[in-house]
């Protein structure tokens, strides 16, 4: 498994936007505060897909997982939705 990495320049791309993040471990719950850091409706629910990452290379995040990142290039998707 490859190691974590504590750096200011570890560069992601999150919902087609460019940002910086501290290490190489990135969270579900820090894509998600990424790509809206103001809940877009009420209760909502989000999911998380990735691509371009070291380990696993793409997937599916839950909430408490997470994934080893590239030092640049890993894209995220979050998409949300209501919860009835």
């Amino acid at each position: 498994m490859a190691s974590e990495a504590k750096k200011d320049t570890i560069r992601i791309i999150d919902n087609g936007q460019p940002k910086v993040v501290g290490s190489t471990n990135v969270t579900f719950e820090e894509a998600v505060e990424l790509a809206y850091p103001t809940p877009p409706v009420e209760n909502p629910i989000y999911s998380v897909t990735y691509r371009n990452a070291v380990e696993p290379r793409e997937g599916t995040l839950a909430p408490g997982g997470s994934v080893i990142v590239r030092e640049e290039g890993t894209i995220f998707n979050v998409r949300v939705a209501g919860r009835s």
